[in-house]
């Protein structure tokens, strides 16, 4: 068998790009313990373990749970540090680490590194590796309730002025689901992974989507029924307000991205538009990857510094817009791509 030839030309070519853009090996670090889709019982540690390859300088890896669509700003503040592994764990880095009792449904665990003197380098260094896994509790669910006033009332109705932008054709409201289970622990069953289903007796009222997220599209009385397991509750609503027609507005957070590290980085909504043609309030969140610092996420171009990756990641984010009426468009999301 015949070996390639490189020429003197070509060997000059690669070498004289280590020298000008530098050798940059492959370090991969990934979760491989779970593995991704895999199903996990809520309440129970199980084990996890890393893939660091020859990456160099790591003290410590954070891991954390998050909601699969869950706003990191949000969950950041409630401080979901799961487990804090180094060196000297069982496995290097890894160990066995709790599921979160209340968890059911798709959630996400969230592995980042740190390492000693590299921050002094780059501070908006992130090495980090997440998946996505199925929780479900060892319980049966016993009822669902609705974390809300019962009859639930919008406008009028509920004693709020008529033309409060709080209740107006076209706005949306998050339903708080609750599912209460044999084992004593209640857990949120808002979002269709958990087996959540919704239905509205009428549609010229209130509109809901596969997540609980209801919109006001007319005055009247209605029901909701919700369905989990073999449980079954309902939710009459009574909505009031002006009537005046209003389209909701819709979400565009443009096209995925791909970027280099360090590369200042505009999420761009310009295209969201109001059919009704008035203007329109922001609000940009991130639903995946390491937290980065969103400058003016309440305008219609967030931006932020794309932070340094040792391999390809993913980071999301999702853009809700609303009219001058109160109106709310769905939830759009947008991915960027940031290499090494």
């Amino acid at each position: 068998m015949s070996r390639p030839i490189i020429s003197l030309t070509t060997l000059g070519f690669l070498i004289s790009l280590v020298f000008v853009f530098g050798f940059q090996p492959a370090w991969p670090f990934s979760i491989i313990e779970p593995n991704a889709s895999s199903v996990h019982q809520a309440g129970l540690h199980i084990p996890v373990a890393l893939e660091l390859g020859n990456l160099p300088g790591v003290t410590k890896v954070n891991y954390y749970w998050y909601g699969e669509d869950e706003d990191m700003l949000k969950a950041l503040v409630e401080q979901k540090l799961a487990l804090v592994a180094t060196a000297k764990s069982t496995p290097p880095f890894g160990g066995n680490i709790l599921v979160p009792e209340e968890a059911i449904g798709t959630y996400r665990l969230l592995a980042m590194a740190e390492q000693g003197g590299r921050q002094s380098q780059h501070e908006s260094l992130a090495i980090f590796d997440e998946v996505l896994i199925h929780i479900e509790p060892n319980a049966q669910l016993l009822e669902i309730d609705f974390q809300t006033d019962k009859p639930l009332r919008f406008g009028r109705a509920g004693g709020v002025r008529v033309y409060d932008q709080l209740d107006s054709l076209g706005k949306t409201f998050e339903l708080p689901v609750m599912g209460i289970f044999s084992d004593g622990v209640t857990r949120s069953l808002r979002r269709h992974p958990t087996g959540t289903t919704y239905q509205s007796a009428n549609e010229h009222i209130i509109t809901v989507d596969q997540d609980g997220l209801l919109r006001l599209v007319g005055n009247g009385k209605t029901m909701l029924i919700v369905k989990n397991r073999n449980q079954e509750a309902t939710l009459d609503i009574l909505v009031e307000v002006n009537d005046d027609p209003n389209q909701p507005p819709v979400s565009n957070p443009g096209n995925m991205q791909r970027v280099s590290s360090g590369e200042r980085v505009t999420l761009n909504g310009l295209a969201s538009y109001d059919p009704d043609g008035g203007s329109l309030q922001y609000h940009w969140s991130q639903v995946r990857g390491s937290k980065v610092p969103l400058l003016d996420p309440y305008s219609a171009q967030a931006k932020f510094l794309a932070p340094f990756v040792v391999e390809e990641r993913t980071f999301r984010f999702i853009l809700r817009v609303t009219d001058i009426r109160g109106a709310d468009s769905l939830p759009v999301s947008v991915d960027v791509v940031i290499m090494p």
